[in-house]
């Protein structure tokens, strides 16, 4: 979905339904809950096998060790200028760190 698609979508609402919180569900991971916020990304994001999942910058992971011809390999998951938002919930982050 665009953003131009989205705001018109968002247009057509009453201001009734506009005040209702914006919630997200993901079947593929089982995880539901309220969308906190809309991130832009600065620079390209790349996801390396982190748990939790966490997104980096190339400056992020040339400081972690990789090397440029290494992250020029990588998949970029969110690019450079797009919005973006996180799925997650308190509940599925905090079982994680229990483990």
């Amino acid at each position: 979905m665009k953003l131009r698609e989205l705001k018109q979508w968002l247009n057509q609402l009453s201001d009734a339904e506009l005040e209702k919180e914006l919630l997200y569900n993901s079947m593929d991971y089982g995880i539901s809950g309220k969308v906190g916020e809309i991130n832009r990304s600065d620079d390209n994001l790349y996801y390396v096998g982190d748990d939790p999942v966490l997104l980096h910058t190339s400056k992020d992971l040339m400081k972690r060790g990789f090397s440029k011809n290494q992250i020029s390999d990588m998949d970029v998951e969110i690019p450079k200028d797009c919005y973006y938002i996180e799925l997650s919930n308190e509940y599925s982050i905090l079982e994680r760190f229990m483990r």
